[in-house]
C-alpha cells in the first residue's frame, strides 16, 4: 500500500512539472542593434517578489525554464541602460519573448520623455499612449491630450479622427460612458487623472476571433484612470449667457465609491444640440458583438433620421439633455452591472435652399427648393448591461437597450423648376405638419465557455429587437406645369395619413473556435434570424365638410412580411510572432416572404449570398508593420426597393419599385501599413481601399417634359470607388517643432440612367494638408493645419458638364498664458470654395473663435471667460454635392456671431486631490 501511495504522489508530481514551460528571448541595444551579454533578466511575482531570474548568454539570449503559467513582471538591467520592465502572461505552451530592446540612458536624456517603457507601445492591434509623458496645460481635458498624441485629429466638434479612422468609441476603463456619448469623457475628466490611452480598431466578438474585418469599422479609443483616482468624485459646471438671446449651461458630476460609478449630468443650450453624440448612427449602446446577417434590414422605419448631433443640425436649435449612470462590480468582480439614462429635447428652427442643376443627355434644367421648418424631437433611452463571470471558464452577459422618441414637425416648401434658359417648367408649394412616435429596444443575451486547453472558446448569443413606428401628419400641396409661359396642368391634394408599423427579429448564434496546435486556430459559426414585421399605410382625402374620411385606395396600402435567414461560416486563422493569417467564407441563405394586404397577392424571394473573406499581417519589427485585406459581399435588394410603399409625399419625386433585381457583388481591398519610432517620435499610417461591384444596385431616373421624376432601381456593372489616406507626424511640439501632415485621395465611378441612357460619373478628391505644431510648455503653443482640396467630377452623359473646383482652408489654434493669471485662446477654422459654372455665388466661410479667461478660487479651479463665436460674422450653413447626374449646393440657417461672459468651475476630490 505504501508503495503504491509513493507511485501516485510521484505520478502526481511529474504530472505537475510537466505543465511548467519554458521562457526564451534575446537583449539588444536599440541603437547599434548589438545583442547583450550578462543582461540581468528577473521575472516577477505581482507583489513585486522575484520569482526567478538568469543572466543572457553572449549572443544576448536568455531562458528561464520551469516556468508556471501566470502572469509575471519582467525586468530586464544592464549597465548604462535604461531598466526594461513590463507585464507579461506565460500561457500553457513554450513562450518566446522575441527582442527586448534596452536604449542606452545617454539617448533617452536626449529624448523628450524618459521613460523604461517608452511614451508609445504597440502591441498587436493595440496602440498605448503613457498619458504623463505628453505634456498638457494645467486643468487640461482628455479632449486636450489627445490632440498631443501622434495620429490624433480631434475638430471643434469634438469629433476624433485617429490614423486617418474615425473613433466609433471611447471607453473609460474598458466601459462605455454614458452609451454612445463619448465626448461626455474627452470634454469632462482631467488629463491628469488618466494611465493610458489605448487605441484599437472596432471589432465585434467574430471579428476578433477570426482576425478579419471589413476595414470600415474605425476605431475605439479607451481612456484607462490612474488607479489613485478612482476614489472620490470630479465634475464640472458652467454657465454662459450674453444676457439676452443665447444661453449655455452644463452640469457634470461623477463619483467613485470603491468599485461603484455614480455619473449624472445636464445641459441647456440653444447654441448647439446640447448633445455629446457624434456618431452617425445611434447603436442604442449595446456591444455590436452580434450579427444580424441581412434578414434584420428589410424593416422600413416612418421615424425621422434626426440623431440629437450637430452633424446633421440644419437651424438655429434650443436644446435640454440630461442623464444618469451607475455601473459597480462586486463578488470578488464576478458580478457587475452597468445602466445609463439619457434625455433629449431639440427643437430646431430654419430657412433653407437647395440649388439643383440636373445634367440631361441633350440640355440642363435647375431645380430651387426653398424651405421653412419647425421641428421638436424628444427620446428617452435607456441602456443596461449586465455580466456574471460564473466560474474560471464560464462568462454570462445580458444587453438591453430601449428608446422612446417623438417628433413633432411643421415645415413649408416651395419649388420652382427652370429649364437651361430659365424658363419655369414647374412650381409648387407643400406643407407638411403632424408627429411621430417611435418606440425601440434591443436586447441581447450571451454565454461564454473557455476550456483547459488553451485557445479554446464556445459562444451562444441570443438576441430580441422590437420596433414599433407610428406617424400621423397632414399633406397639401399645389403644382402647377407650364408649357411656354403658360399654366398647362395643375395637381392639388389635402390629405391625412395615418402609418403604423412594427418589427419583431429573433436570433440566435453560436461560434466555436478550435485551436490546431500552438499558431493555428479554426473558427466556426452559425447563425439563424427570424424578422417579422407589418406595415400599413392609409391616407385620407379631405370632403366637402372638411373632415378626411375618404379613404384614397391608391396612396394607402398594408402587407405583411416574413424574413428566415440562416448563416454559417468557417474561417482558419494563423499567427506567430511575426505572421498573421485568416482565411475563410461565410455562405448564407435568406427567403423574404410578402403578403400585400391590400390584394392578397403573395411573393417569395430566396437569396443565397457568399462573404470570402482573407487578411493578412506581418510585423516588421515591434512597431512597425503591414496588413492586406479582402472582404467580399452581397449587395441584397431592400424591401424598398423590391415592393415600395407607394405615397405622394414628393409628388415631383416618384419612387417605383423593381421585383426583378438581382442580388450584387462588392469585392473589396484594403491595405494598412504603420511605423512608430520611439526616440524620435516618429509616426507615419498609411491605407488604401479598393472596391469594385458587379450587378450593384443603381437608379434608373425617367425625367418628364413638366419635370417630374421617377426613378427606380435597377442592377448594373462598373461601380468602383478607391481611396486612401497617408498620416505622418515627427515629435511632439515641446520647445521644438513638430511636423503633421496628411494626404487624402478619394475617386471612383458612379453608375446610372437618365431617360434610358447609361451614365457614368467619375469624381476624384485630392487633398494634401501639411501643417506644424510648437508649444512652450506652460506658456503658449501654437498648430497650423492649412490644406487644400482638388475635385473634379465628369458624366459621360453630357461631357460638357464636366466640374472642376479648388477649395483652400484648414484649421489653426493657439493658446498662452497672459501676465497676472490671465490666459487667451484662439481657434480659426477656413473653408474657401472655388466658383463652379453651375452657380453664381459661392459662400466662403472663416469661423474664427476666441476666448480671453482668468482664473479664480483655489489652484484655479473656478475660471471666468469672454467667449466669442464666428468673430468676423461669416458663419453660415453650406454644403456642396456632386453625385451622378445632378450638382447641388444646400444653404441652412447656423448660429453665427454671438460674444458671451462664462463662469466655470471643476471641482476634483479624486486621489487626495481638493
Amino acid at each position: 500500500m505504501r508503495t503504491l501511495l509513493i507511485v501516485l504522489v510521484l505520478l502526481c508530481t511529474q504530472n505537475l512539472f510537466a505543465q511548467n514551460v519554458s521562457l526564451t528571448g534575446n537583449v539588444k541595444d536599440t541603437a547599434d542593434k548589438k545583442s547583450l551579454p550578462n543582461a540581468v533578466v528577473s521575472l516577477l511575482k505581482k507583489d513585486s517578489t522575484l520569482y526567478k531570474f538568469t543572466r543572457s548568454d553572449k549572443s544576448g539570449n536568455f531562458f528561464l525554464h520551469d516556468v508556471m503559467p501566470g502572469t509575471y513582471r519582467l525586468l530586464v538591467t544592464y549597465p548604462k541602460f535604461a531598466d526594461f520592465f513590463d507585464d507579461i502572461t506565460v500561457k500553457a505552451e513554450a513562450t518566446d519573448l522575441g527582442t527586448v530592446a534596452l536604449t542606452q540612458k545617454a539617448q533617452l536624456l536626449q529624448a523628450v520623455i524618459i521613460r523604461s517603457a517608452g511614451a508609445v507601445r504597440i502591441k498587436g492591434d493595440t496602440t498605448e499612449f503613457i498619458a504623463d509623458s505628453f505634456r498638457v496645460r494645467e486643468g487640461a481635458t482628455v479632449e486636450e491630450l489627445l490632440k498631443k498624441l501622434p495620429g490624433f485629429q480631434v475638430n471643434s466638434k469634438g469629433e476624433i479622427t485617429a490614423q486617418g479612422q474615425r473613433v466609433q468609441k471611447v471607453l473609460v476603463d474598458g466601459e462605455e460612458f454614458f452609451g454612445d456619448d463619448p465626448t461626455l469623457a474627452t470634454k469632462n475628466i482631467s488629463a491628469r487623472a488618466v494611465d493610458k490611452v489605448q487605441l484599437f480598431d472596432t471589432k465585434n466578438d467574430q471579428q476578433a476571433a477570426t482576425g478579419v474585418t471589413r476595414g470600415d469599422e474605425g476605431k475605439t479609443v479607451n481612456i484607462k484612470l490612474k488607479e489613485d483616482q478612482k476614489k472620490g468624485g470630479f465634475g464640472r459646471y458652467w454657465v454662459a449667457s450674453n444676457f439676452k438671446n443665447y444661453h449655455d449651461a452644463n452640469l457634470l458630476y461623477n463619483r467613485f465609491v470603491g468599485k461603484k460609478k455614480i455619473s449624472a449630468y445636464a445641459t441647456k443650450s440653444n447654441t448647439t444640440t446640447g448633445s455629446l453624440n457624434w456618431e452617425d448612427q445611434r447603436k442604442l449602446g449595446l456591444d455590436n458583438d452580434f450579427e444580424f446577417d441581412e434578414a434584420g434590414g428589410f424593416y422600413v422605419s416612418f421615424g425621422t433620421s434626426d440623431e440629437f448631433n450637430n452633424w446633421t443640425l440644419r437651424g438655429l436649435p434650443d436644446a435640454y439633455t440630461a442623464g444618469g449612470l451607475f455601473s459597480n462590480k462586486w463578488a470578488a468582480d464576478q458580478q457587475s452591472v452597468n445602466g445609463s439614462y439619457r434625455y433629449n429635447r431639440l427643437g430646431t428652427k430654419n430657412i433653407g435652399s437647395t440649388v439643383t442643376q440636373n445634367i440631361l443627355p441633350d440640355t440642363l434644367f435647375y431645380t430651387n427648393q426653398y424651405t421653412t421648418s419647425q421641428n421638436l424631437n424628444q427620446q428617452h433611452a435607456v441602456n443596461g448591461k449586465w455580466e456574471w463571470k460564473i466560474d474560471t471558464f464560464s462568462t454570462l452577459k445580458f444587453s438591453t437597450a430601449s428608446l422612446r422618441k417623438t417628433s413633432q414637425y411643421e415645415n413649408t416648401t416651395n419649388t420652382e423648376s427652370l429649364s437651361e434658359e430659365k424658363a419655369f417648367v414647374n412650381t409648387g408649394t407643400r406643407t407638411t405638419d403632424g408627429e411621430n412616435t417611435k418606440l425601440q429596444s434591443d436586447n441581447a443575451l450571451q454565454y461564454k465557455r473557455t476550456f483547459k486547453k488553451q485557445g479554446r472558446l464556445l459562444t451562444a448569443q441570443l438576441r430580441f429587437n422590437y420596433v414599433e413606428d407610428d406617424q400621423n401628419f397632414f399633406l397639401r400641396y399645389n403644382n402647377k406645369f407650364y408649357k411656354g409661359s403658360l399654366i398647362d396642368s395643375v395637381e392639388n391634394a389635402d390629405q391625412q395619413k395615418i402609418n403604423f408599423g412594427h418589427s419583431n427579429t429573433l436570433g440566435a448564434k453560436l461560434s466555436y473556435i478550435e485551436p490546431l496546435g500552438t499558431k493555428w486556430l479554426l473558427v466556426g459559426d452559425y447563425s439563424y434570424n427570424h424578422n417579422a414585421a407589418t406595415s400599413n399605410q392609409n391616407t385620407y382625402d379631405r370632403d366637402a365638410s372638411g373632415k378626411y374620411v375618404n379613404r384614397n385606395a391608391y396612396y394607402s396600402n398594408s402587407f405583411d412580411m416574413e424574413a428566415q435567414n440562416h448563416s454559417g461560416g468557417l474561417m482558419g486563422r494563423y499567427k506567430s510572432k511575426k505572421v498573421q493569417l485568416a482565411i475563410g467564407n461565410r455562405l448564407s441563405a435568406v427567403q423574404l416572404n410578402l403578403l400585400n394586404g391590400d390584394n392578397g397577392q403573395k411573393t417569395h424571394y430566396n437569396f443565397l449570398n457568399l462573404r470570402p473573406q482573407a487578411n493578412f499581417r506581418y510585423n516588421f519589427q515591434q512597431n512597425t508593420g503591414i496588413s492586406i485585406n479582402y472582404n467580399g459581399s452581397t449587395v441584397q435588394p431592400s424591401l424598398t426597393q423590391l415592393q415600395p410603399l407607394r405615397n405622394n409625399l414628393d409628388p415631383l419625386n416618384l419612387f417605383v419599385g423593381n421585383p426583378d433585381l438581382k442580388v450584387g457583388f462588392r469585392n473589396q481591398f484594403s491595405a494598412y501599413y504603420n511605423m512608430y519610432k520611439m526616440l524620435s517620435e516618429t509616426n507615419l499610417y498609411t491605407s488604401f481601399n479598393y472596391s469594385f461591384t458587379t450587378n450593384g444596385i443603381v437608379n434608373s431616373t425617367i425625367i418628364s417634359a413638366g419635370g417630374k421624376k421617377i426613378t427606380q432601381p435597377v442592377n448594373v456593372d462598373g461601380v468602383r470607388n478607391f481611396s486612401s489616406y497617408i498620416w505622418f507626424s515627427k515629435g511632439n511640439g515641446q520647445k521644438k517643432v513638430s511636423l503633421r501632415s496628411n494626404f487624402e485621395l478619394n475617386g471612383g465611378r458612379g453608375v446610372n440612367l437618365v431617360n434610358g441612357l447609361r451614365n457614368e460619373t467619375n469624381y476624384f478628391t485630392f487633398k494634401p494638408s501639411i501643417g506644424a505644431y510648437y508649444e512652450m510648455p506652460e506658456k503658449w503653443s501654437l498648430q497650423l493645419m492649412p490644406e487644400v482640396s482638388y475635385n473634379k467630377s465628369s458624366s459621360t452623359l453630357n461631357k460638357s458638364t464636366s466640374v472642376a473646383y479648388y477649395s483652400f482652408g484648414g484649421n489653426a489654434e493657439g493658446w498662452a498664458k497672459l501676465p497676472l493669471g490671465f490666459e487667451i485662446k484662439s481657434e480659426l477654422e477656413v473653408d474657401l470654395q472655388q466658383s463652379i459654372s453651375a452657380f453664381a455665388t459661392n459662400p466662403n466661410i472663416i469661423l474664427w473663435n476666441g476666448e480671453f479667461s482668468h482664473k479664480i478660487l483655489k489652484k484655479g479651479a473656478g475660471k471666468i471667460s469672454l467667449l466669442a463665436n464666428d468673430i468676423l460674422n461669416t458663419n453660415r450653413g453650406f454644403r456642396r454635392n456632386i453625385n451622378s447626374n445632378f450638382i447641388t449646393e444646400e444653404r441652412y440657417q447656423r448660429i453665427a456671431q454671438y460674444f458671451m461672459l462664462k463662469f466655470e468651475w471643476s471641482f476634483n476630490k479624486m486621489g487626495g486631490d481638493n
